[in-house]
């Protein structure tokens, strides 16, 4: 299971940022990227709650136990900004889906999320391109990051010298 969710993970993260020696964002390919140890034992009760509902609202197009999204929040230095990003993924992705006169088929569903993870890290324009559409037009995809209105968090890559 667990070599599934990295395979996910780095199937949904085309490409990530990272700050180089010069302190400029840099797309990393994502093979290159291998999950951190657990930091966190245990979460607080508020904190697994807001998980819940983030694991809940993806769980049609990202597809990962409540277990495994608890463990993957365990992994980060600072959870509560993590569970903040994806809470904010949550809440333009439900409010893009009400938005929606007619029922949205899972395939675009997928190409919203993947829209959203990729906007949670990057500027729209640049989310667009990345996310590699094939079912939303610019249009759409632009009324989908309508709902995204946080600054872009880039993920923080530590290169290990072994």
């Amino acid at each position: 299971m667990k070599a599934i969710n990295i395979i996910t993970i780095l199937t949904l993260l085309f490409s990530c940022h990272s700050k180089n020696e010069n302190n400029k964002i840099v797309n990393l390919d994502s093979e290159q990227i291998k999950l951190g140890e657990i930091v966190h034992d245990t979460l607080s009760a508020e904190q697994l709650l807001k998980i819940k509902h983030i694991q809940s609202t993806f769980q049609e197009v990202y597809p990962v136990t409540l277990e495994e999204t608890i463990i993957n929040f365990k992994r980060d230095q600072n959870p509560d900004n993590e569970i903040a990003i994806w809470l904010d993924m949550s809440s333009a992705y439900e409010n893009y889906l009400k938005s929606q006169t007619s029922n949205v088929d899972l395939t675009k569903k997928q190409e919203v999320f993947k829209l959203l993870l990729s906007r949670s890290m990057m500027p729209s324009n640049e989310a667009i391109l990345n996310s590699e559409l094939k079912v939303l037009d610019e249009s759409e995809a632009n009324k989908v990051l309508s709902f995204y209105t946080e600054s872009p968090k880039p993920i923080k890559v530590y290169k290990n010298n072994n």
